[in-house]
């Protein structure tokens, strides 16, 4: 999800390749954010880049 996220898709297009929904999307970047403890989602891209998750 995060390596979508990294490509700078939005909720809704992150939903429609994985087949989820937006909703469902939206709560798992905020769980992704929440775990990171990031404000943003490029902040997060970030962490996971520097911390080779990416």
């Amino acid at each position: 999800m995060l390596a979508l996220v990294s490509r700078g898709l939005t909720n809704e297009q992150v939903a429609q390749t994985l087949t989820l929904s937006q909703h469902t999307i939206h709560r798992h970047v905020a769980n992704i954010l929440a775990k990171l403890d990031q404000p943003t989602r490029a902040a997060a891209v970030s962490v996971a880049m520097t911390t080779r998750v990416l």
